[in-house]
């Protein structure tokens, strides 16, 4: 049984290559090189490398757009800090009012 070669048996209905036959086919495909790619023409190289340069702009292109979108992002918050406290200066403002001399009056 451990010859390296298995038999049929009658009773199976799927037929089994023996593997004598899968060990020379896995040598025939380790033996062959693989395919070399045609040589690419002058322009598909040409736009191959057109494109190479439109990828990496596009590329720069994002990091600059999330730069200023993460700035605008920090300007938000601190434009929101910003409204917090005009409005607890307002408040502030507006309790201290009644103490000031009655003359003064300010909107």
């Amino acid at each position: 049984m451990c010859s390296g070669s298995w038999s049929w048996s009658s009773s199976s209905s799927k037929k089994r290559p023996s593997l004598v036959v899968v060990n020379l086919k896995r040598q025939q495909l380790q033996k062959t090189p693989p395919p070399t790619p045609p040589r690419a023409s002058v322009a598909i190289r040409r736009k191959r490398l057109r494109l190479r340069r439109l990828r990496a702009g596009a590329e720069a292109m994002e990091m600059v757009n999330l730069k200023l979108y993460l700035e605008n992002r920090c300007i938000i918050a601190e434009n929101e800090r910003l409204r917090e406290r005009a409005s607890a200066l307002r408040r502030e403002n507006l309790a201290l009012m009644p103490h000031c001399s009655p003359g003064i009056r300010f909107c």
